[in-house]
């Protein structure tokens, strides 16, 4: 209920923060995802995901152990609902709004469905370097095109002030791109480095790639996947 009213009555015109969660903090690729595996709703929940591996060591303080792994792969039986949203590094207002963008993926169109349960090791959402490596993620985007921002120049003062306000929130799919598809247009506009982008790749590896995707994992363990 209280999502519900947080979402009718702010959600379109008010900056929410991003939480102070180890699952959140520093995010360096300007990106997070939320993954969901089951549903209080539908015992036969949505998915558009397969999970590859959990790497433990990264998302420790959510596992609650110092380092291990898991191993999944391509397959039905570990399908899951993954979402994620990016910001770019030029600080502007998809950076501002990123607490609001997780209250849509993480609350709005997910947990307010049903959707419940994160990847075992892993947290319920968090930067990319913590969540589990997956085969997809579906993509929301966060814009305000009718934010003001007044620039004047106080003569008495011999400085220039600036305001800032905000406008109607709006929210939309990433133009029907997946998350990395997104990211690519954000390197694109100079909102992003390649080399993130090729990060964000191995972190959402396409149909089909988790099978190098753990090969890969597993030699920086000195094993091989049989």
């Amino acid at each position: 209920v209280m999502i519900g009213k947080v979402k009718d009555n702010f959600s379109t015109t008010r900056h929410f923060s991003m939480p102070k969660h180890h699952a959140l903090d520093n995010c360096e690729m300007d990106a997070a995802m939320c993954c969901f595996v089951a549903s209080r709703t539908d015992p036969d929940p949505a998915d558009n995901s397969d999970v590859c591996y959990v790497d433990m060591k990264a998302s420790r303080y959510t596992a609650h152990v110092r380092d291990g792994w898991s191993i999944y792969g391509d397959s039905s039986d570990d399908s899951v609902y993954c979402e994620g949203f990016a910001w770019g590094n030029d600080g502007g207002i998809a950076s501002a709004l990123k607490g609001n963008a997780l209250f849509k993926v993480g609350f709005t169109d997910n947990f307010s469905g049903g959707k419940v349960e994160q990847v075992p090791g892993a947290p319920l959402c968090g930067c990319m370097d913590r969540m589990p490596v997956v085969t997809n993620a579906a993509c929301t985007d966060v814009t305000d095109p009718t934010s003001v921002v007044d620039v004047h120049f106080d003569s008495a003062l011999g400085v220039f002030d600036a305001s800032f306000t905000l406008g109607e929130i709006k929210y939309g799919n990433c133009d029907g791109l997946n998350l990395v598809e997104h990211y690519e247009t954000l390197v694109s506009v100079g909102k992003a480095r390649a080399l993130d982008a090729d990060y964000m790749h191995k972190r959402v590896v396409g149909e089909g790639g988790c099978g190098v995707a753990i090969n890969d994992f597993l030699s920086t363990k000195g094993l091989v996947m049989g």
